[in-house]
């Protein structure tokens, strides 16, 4: 989800921090909310954030890296740019 939304923020040169960039928050935080049963609410987001920095750590996408070498199965494609992204117009958008 992220990666579908996010990028495509991404391409077209939208930065985190503006307005635009809150549809693309609002359509991902609403996808979580619907799969995991529960309000788009401060909660959830600041939960989705903890979530994808955890995912957004580099030793992570090393890990996947390697693991595809040692396996012999193509490159994985890097989603640390649209994680990114994310995270700064999620975090722009939770008070505190």
């Amino acid at each position: 989800m992220v990666r579908d939304h996010a990028g495509q923020a991404l391409v077209a040169g939208i930065d985190p921090a503006w307005p635009q960039s809150d549809q693309v928050v609002a359509a991902v935080t609403a996808q979580y909310a619907h799969v995991f049963g529960r309000p788009d609410d401060l909660d959830l987001r600041r939960q989705l954030l903890t979530r994808l920095e955890t995912a957004n750590d580099p030793r992570r996408e090393r890990y996947l890296q390697l693991l595809a070498v040692i396996n012999d199965w193509p490159a994985p494609e890097s989603l640390a740019p649209a994680l990114d992204w994310f995270i700064q117009a999620l975090r722009a958008r939770i008070p505190g």
